[in-house]
């Protein structure tokens, strides 16, 4: 059976420490999430993957790899990194906020192979339903993330109001105005080619800041069948998060999902031969719920999960709960 709420004291389904004050919830109630993974290639017979190090916080997400290439001749493979698609009818009115403001690279990715920094290529591309629309909006200057708000509005500016009105009519625009949102999606990922040496190891290591947003949390959702699915949420964790709730005037607590897609890595050849998942509540007063089954707690804020011979069965949602909108991400 599977659980969720974890502490290193007793073992099965138990509650973390409390958080017992009250705070108000200023902020955004924007309970989307943006999923991303680890890196993708085409399958390829040679090259397994010898161990996988997933490190998962609020703030930012790291892997390392060790990758072994078991062909006697080194092998030349293209690896990618998707970011995850923003879709601006759902979400450019939204009031959720990309990490890295201003900036294609929204979700601040880095990478390196054998400690070496490399610097990958980008693709960028926008979507209109089925209909590929990368370059008339280059033509008209808009920006390909239609989350990336000032550039949008910006360009919107210098517009004429015939060219605002057809941008529209294609339902490419809310309205017809310069403040209108965006209704595209854009997809974007990293790529760069690899050498794995022959017969040899190679270290790959990349991190990353989630792509998410908190929402407002009362004991009524947090008890719904799904909900509670979708986290492994025990009686022990609604407990907390009723605990949470009642310590707040408002009568409800927050929660922060961080997503992230286990299953790409199936692309490589057989199992995972060691996968290590450590997951960091960030404080030791904040509420922690994941499915996995088996997991240690290590130290005040931390838990650590482990494999061997791991084939990826199901992506990861990491439910964090607190009282406090700052650590959360409300600033």
């Amino acid at each position: 059976m599977k659980w969720g709420w974890i502490t290193g004291t007793v073992p099965g389904a138990l509650i973390l420490a409390l958080a017992s004050w009250a705070a108000p919830a200023w902020a955004n109630d924007s309970a989307a999430t943006l999923d991303a993974g680890g890196l993708v290639l085409v399958r390829d017979a040679e090259i397994e993957l010898a161990s996988e190090d997933l490190r998962i916080a609020i703030d930012r997400i790291g892997v390392d790899y060790v990758f072994r290439n078991r062909s006697k001749a080194p092998r030349t493979l293209r690896l990618t990194f998707p970011l995850p698609p923003i879709d601006g009818a759902e979400l450019s009115l939204s009031a959720l906020s990309l990490p890295v403001r201003g900036s294609a690279n929204f979700v601040g990715f880095t990478v390196k192979a054998d400690g070496r920094t490399i610097e990958p290529a980008l693709e960028e591309r926008a979507f209109h339903g089925t209909q590929e629309i990368t370059e008339r909006l280059k033509r008209q200057g808009l920006p390909i993330n239609p989350l990336r708000r000032d550039e949008l509005e910006t360009a919107l500016k210098r517009l004429s109001p015939a060219d605002l009105e057809a941008l529209h009519k294609a339902d490419l625009l809310s309205d017809a105005t310069s403040d209108a949102g965006a209704q595209w999606r854009s997809e974007a990922k990293f790529h760069w080619e690899q050498v794995f040496p022959a017969d040899a190891e190679l270290r790959i290591s990349h991190s990353y800041v989630p792509v998410t947003g908190n929402h407002f949390l009362s004991p009524k959702d947090a008890a719904a069948r799904d909900f509670r699915a979708r986290y492994c949420l025990d009686e022990a964790g609604l407990a907390g998060i009723r605990r949470l709730a009642a310590a707040t005037p408002e009568g409800y607590t927050r929660a922060f999902e961080v997503p992230y897609i286990v299953t790409t890595a199936r692309n490589w050849a057989g199992r995972i031969g060691r996968f290590t998942l450590t997951v960091d509540k960030g404080r030791a007063d904040a509420l922690v719920s994941f499915c996995r089954q088996g997991v240690r707690k290590t130290g005040p804020t931390t838990f650590v999960w482990e494999a061997r011979d791991y084939v990826p069965d199901s992506n990861l949602r990491v439910l964090l709960v607190s009282n406090d909108p700052a650590f959360l991400g409300d600033r």
